[in-house]
């Protein structure tokens, strides 16, 4: 076994290798191909045009833009991509390197969207030009988990190397705790059970289990009672979803969290608890609400178009922007104290995995550090987060994702084995580890062929008075002698399957009468099978607003972490050969399953997926429990 630090060397190289990857598919696809395929692969959008230039909250620039037709996908981008803004080209790139700005989506919506831009504000000439938006790869991240290797790899503090080879499962396998049982109100006692595990643990406590079980619950009842005695915790997860719902839920216990992270990226219903609004409350701000009006002032004096420019406009114009800045500048100096007072006061602070290497937390001491998700973390991520504090707390699901790598030697170095999958190897941790089995979500028939497939049938349903069976909760429909053939899309290559598709979202449409008020999930593996299947979606829905609005249609990754009353997944492969692809990865399969409250519906091959013995396995399972059917029940209606 290597030890240790030699496993972090070996991460550290992964690392290069995944960012190296993700750099030259990125430069591949906007450098070499042209301006049509980038906007066809969501990269691009080309012509954009400026509506309105104005500041925000800390000085920072706010662009209204909206796309010109044809100039790309309407979702290419998300809330909190980053973005490389420039005016282009006859071949659709940067006419001058110097010029190209950088951003952040903040809201998009159809063809418009906000860009929060970095550095001065756009020449007022050049607002009604048009320009093109590039997605960029977001190399602070992984300049950041870099560091947080170097640090783990070089430290010399023997209670962080004792915490560092315990995560790694390395060292001297930790004993049985003392524990102390609990009682709390809103836990069950499997979930009571591991907080006075958690409370017993010196360095490391780990909480996983399936989806539904309360995890989120469980690390919220174990804060309520931190707080309470007085400690500071430091919550943390992979996405900013995640790490929203846990400040959501900390609401709830009546405390007020403090969120870290870029405005942008936060939810609506979280932005209360954001650093930047707990800055606004105090009573200092109203000296930065004066500074940045009148560098806002400033900027426009500076930014004033004359028709006449001579030696004088030059100096004037030189002179406000000398004034805007100097102004901007002693607002920030005040904006960076109060945010350092609000961070080192508060009990509870939220930030992703990224965040917490935010500089208002640097020399700050917490209790605990709790880590959400952390199945989908890769461990040098994590490891940013567990520089704050002596004690760790790691809470997911092994057998759900794990993080997206893309560089395949990024793959062998062990970069795709998340933290807690790190944690969990071999027996180290086990009397600090604790699985919840008692889960809340899933229609009793879903749950029993979720847990009989991927938890060794260790599920049970938690409810004191458990639903009433419904009828079909679980349908598998195999169209295998269909001719449902799968396809290529020819642009990017990605599979899907038009007939299965087709065939898919009229049972759905069926289902969607049944269950009138239920929330709708499509899932497939395969990015154009997600295309195929919302244009087959939009048709059918016609003029119906509401049903649309009730459908969703993403792939498996997309749907991570939530839930669905009804669920539809395509397995798109269909061919002779038993190819079956993402599908190989049956952790997908896990995911997709088990986004289902009270309807699950799979739809696939039977015989091209029953090549693998676990599809195999799947389908027998189905037919044993009265749940298969084939499509030809419905074709020859």
């Amino acid at each position: 076994m290597n030890s240790a630090v030699e496993e972090l060397g070996r991460l550290a190289q992964a690392l290069i290798e995944e960012q190296r990857e993700e750099e030259r598919r990125l430069a591949a696809v906007l450098e070499k191909q042209s301006l049509r395929v980038r906007k066809a692969e969501g990269l691009t959008w080309a012509p954009v045009t400026i509506e309105n230039q104005s500041f925000t909250f800390g000085g920072r620039i706010k662009l209204a833009l909206k796309k010109g037709q044809n100039g790309g996908l309407d979702d290419a981008f998300r809330s909190g991509s980053p973005v490389h803004f420039y005016q282009a080209n006859d071949a659709g790139l940067p006419a001058d390197d110097r010029a190209v700005r950088r951003g952040i989506v903040r809201k998009i919506r159809g063809g418009t969207a906000e860009v929060i831009l970095d550095g001065d504000p756009l020449e007022s000439a050049t607002l009604y030009e048009r320009w093109t938006m590039d997605e960029r790869s977001d190399d602070r991240t992984y300049r950041l988990m870099a560091e947080a290797l170097s640090h783990w790899i070089n430290t010399e503090d023997e209670a962080a190397a004792s915490m560092r080879n315990g995560l790694l499962g390395q060292g001297l396998a930790r004993l049985p705790l003392e524990t102390k049982p609990i009682a709390h109100p809103s836990l069950n006692p499997g979930q009571c059970v591991w907080v006075s595990v958690a409370e017993a643990a010196n360095e490391l406590a780990i909480l996983h289990g399936p989806p539904g079980t309360g995890k989120t619950t469980t690390l919220l009842g174990f804060v309520q009672r931190a707080v309470e005695r007085g400690e500071r915790l430091l919550l943390s997860a992979p996405s900013n979803a995640a790490v929203d719902l846990l400040v959501k839920g900390c609401v709830r216990l009546e405390t007020t969290p403090v969120r870290i992270g870029h405005p942008v990226r936060l939810d609506a219903d979280v932005v209360e608890y954001g650093l930047d609004a707990h800055v606004e409350k105090e009573p200092e701000f109203r000296q930065v609400k004066d500074m940045r009006k009148r560098a806002e002032k400033a900027w426009k004096r500076a930014n004033t178009f004359h028709r006449n420019f001579g030696v004088e406009q030059r100096a004037e114009r030189k002179a406000a922007r000398n004034e805007a800045r100097s102004l901007d500048s002693e607002a920030n100096a005040m904006e960076a104290y109060l945010s350092e007072r609000i961070v080192r006061t508060g009990q509870v602070v939220c930030a992703t995995l990224a965040g917490c290497a935010d500089g208002n937390l640097k020399g700050q001491a917490f209790d605990w550090v709790i880590i959400d998700e952390a199945s989908q973390a890769m461990l040098p991520a994590a490891l940013i987060a567990m520089q704050r504090g002596p004690r760790l707390i790691l809470a997911g699901d092994p057998l759900q994702l794990p993080p997206v790598v893309k560089s395949d030697a990024a793959r062998a170095g062990g970069l795709e084995v998340s933290a807690l999958e790190w944690a969990m190897q071999g027996d180290h941790n086990a009397s600090v580890s604790h699985m919840l089995t008692d889960q809340y979500r899933m229609a009793p028939d879903i749950m029993k062929l979720a847990s009989d497939s991927f938890y060794d049938g260790r599920l049970q349903d938690g409810r004191a008075v458990s639903p009433p069976a419904a009828l079909n909760a679980v349908l598998f429909i195999d169209t295998a002698g269909c001719g449902f053939d799968e396809d290529k899309e020819p642009v990017s290559g990605s599979t899907c399957n038009p007939d299965e598709a087709g065939f898919l979202i009229q049972r759905l449409l069926e289902v969607a009468a049944e269950y009138p008020l239920h929330a709708i999930a499509v899932i497939a593996p395969y990015r154009a099978q997600v295309d195929v299947l919302n244009q087959h979606i939009d048709s059918a829905c016609g003029g119906d607003i509401d049903l649309r609005t009730r459908i969703e249609c993403s792939t498996v990754d997309a749907f991570q972490g939530q839930e669905r009353d009804v669920v539809f997944i395509s397995l798109t492969r269909s061919n002779a050969s038993g190819e079956i692809g993402f599908l190989k990865e049956y952790r997908r399969m896990n995911v997709a399953m088990t986004r289902a409250k009270h309807k699950l519906v799979v739809v696939g091959d039977g015989a091209t997926v029953g090549q693998d013995a676990f599809f195999a396995g799947l389908f027998e399972a189905a037919e044993a429990r009265g749940f298969y059917h084939s499509a030809w029940e419905w074709m020859s209606l």
